[in-house]
């Protein structure tokens, strides 16, 4: 496995980590081979969340004994001190750790949320008084959206971020990647293959190329972390002409397809969550990916069907609730055919109830 320094932090961290949400999905002796696996080839960065389900349960689990040779960071979505000194605790309590190699401040939505975060009482002092007691190590800030973690970036000094970035989207490249070069900040990015919509040998090894510290791809099965890490443990990344034409291919291809989660098409008036929908809807990704027979073959988590089918239900209930009223496509910056996207999912997605009512007893 090759590595690089996180910005400032002085972590040597892997260049392909494990992106920790997916492993909520499966039941937990699955999800603790995938981690093992991980740990096994090399993978020495795990970014998990407080939000994910019992990632950080399951990680407390398969580093045991192994802590020594992982950084974990983890998120809070709190906005509140109170709150955020809370989560911080409980991750802690979850990861069996004593400390947080680093802890983010969870998706950034807009400057108003920014404000409420980073003022007086907001989740920021909460990890800066969790620094100084030693509980966390450095402070990181993660979202969707690079102009407003730019923002963040200018009211105080994180030492890490968070981004989507791949061969489709591209924006961080622009202002963001080359302020945190300037000022040290350790660069990750997440969704590299797209929640799976890109193969994963040319994306990750396509944004090894690019300026950045460590990617962290979501990884439900062993297979797919052993495809990831391969990329991680070349020893020349230099991308042939033949996969620098497959990236632009791929580019095309996905521009007008693939949802950036920019939130500026919503709200919907029948109150569809768009963008969470399109762009980052965890279950869907696995049915997408893997395809209807190995969905229904996988070892899912109970638990989490149980939270989940009920949530589908009323999911496609809502995408068959539009009107077309066209306003969300009139608003995106991408010019997505948004109605047609969420209506090609509601089979899919009916699909997936309907396996679950098949394999699970409840």
């Amino acid at each position: 496995m090759q590595y690089r320094k996180l910005g400032r932090t002085g972590l040597e961290v892997s260049v392909i980590g494990l992106g920790a949400a997916m492993l909520g999905s499966s039941d937990t002796k699955y999800a603790l081979k995938v981690a093992k696996r991980a740990l096994d080839l090399g993978v020495n960065y795990i970014d998990t969340a407080r939000s994910y389900w019992n990632s950080e349960a399951i990680l407390g689990q398969a580093l045991k004994g192994r802590s020594g040779e992982v950084y974990i960071s983890s998120k809070t979505a709190a906005t509140t001190k109170e709150e955020a000194w809370k989560q911080v605790h409980e991750s802690l309590e979850h990861l069996n750790t004593d400390h947080l190699d680093n802890c983010h401040l969870h998706g950034l939505r807009d400057e108003r949320d920014l404000e409420k975060r980073l003022g007086p009482g907001g989740a920021l002092e909460a990890l800066m008084d969790a620094r100084e007691k030693g509980l966390i190590h450095h402070i990181g800030c993660t979202s969707h959206r690079s102009h407003i973690l730019v923002k963040a970036l200018q009211r105080f000094n994180f030492e890490v971020i968070l981004v989507p970035m791949n061969i489709v989207e591209r924006e961080p490249l622009q202002e963001l990647i080359p302020l945190c070069k300037q000022e040290g900040v350790g660069v990750t990015i997440m969704k590299p293959v797209a929640t799976g919509l890109l193969p994963a040998p040319v994306a990750l090894k396509w944004l090894l190329n690019q300026p950045v510290d460590t990617l962290v791809p979501g990884a439900t099965t062993v297979e797919e972390i052993e495809i990831d890490a391969q990329v991680g443990q070349m020893a020349d990344i230099t991308l042939r002409e033949e996969e620098q034409r497959r990236v632009d291919q791929l580019k095309k291809l996905l521009d007008n397809k693939r949802c950036r989660i920019c939130a500026e098409c919503e709200p919907c008036p029948k109150g569809i969550p768009i963008g969470t929908t399109l762009g980052t809807d965890v279950m869907y990704d696995h049915y997408r990916n893997m395809g209807p027979e190995a969905f229904r073959r996988f070892p899912w988590s109970v638990e989490r069907v149980r939270e989940e089918i009920e949530r589908r239900k009323n999911r496609i209930s809502q995408i068959k609730s539009c009107n077309q009223c066209g306003e969300c496509e009139r608003k995106c910056p991408y010019r997505l055919p948004i109605i047609r996207m969420l209506q090609d999912m509601v089979e899919p997605m009916e699909d997936m109830v309907r396996a679950w009512n098949e394999q699970l007893v409840f």
